[in-house]
């Protein structure tokens, strides 16, 4: 193996290293932007419910929508946990 092919060899390494960190960053991000969304998500519930708790008729069905969404985003985040 000549001296090219080596320094060819080590720069395809780099740029594969490099494109892996990229990438766990960019699973990092959406990640994160998940968890701040799903945070969100269970104030909005919390809030619902204690409207419904002083009385306010009616909330059961945003009640739900806020949990079927919530289980769509832990999903998304657990997707991006196995890759």
């Amino acid at each position: 193996m000549g001296l090219m092919d080596k320094a060819k060899e080590a720069a395809k390494a780099a740029a594969e290293a490099a494109q892996k960190g990229l990438d766990e960053a960019k699973d990092a991000g959406q990640a994160f932007q998940l968890k701040r969304k799903l945070a969100g998500l269970a104030e909005e519930v919390g809030e619902t419910v204690y409207r419904q708790r002083e009385g306010e008729s009616g909330l059961d069905d945003e009640v739900d929508r806020l949990i079927e969404e919530m289980r769509a985003v832990k999903a998304e985040i657990a997707s991006l946990a196995e890759e």
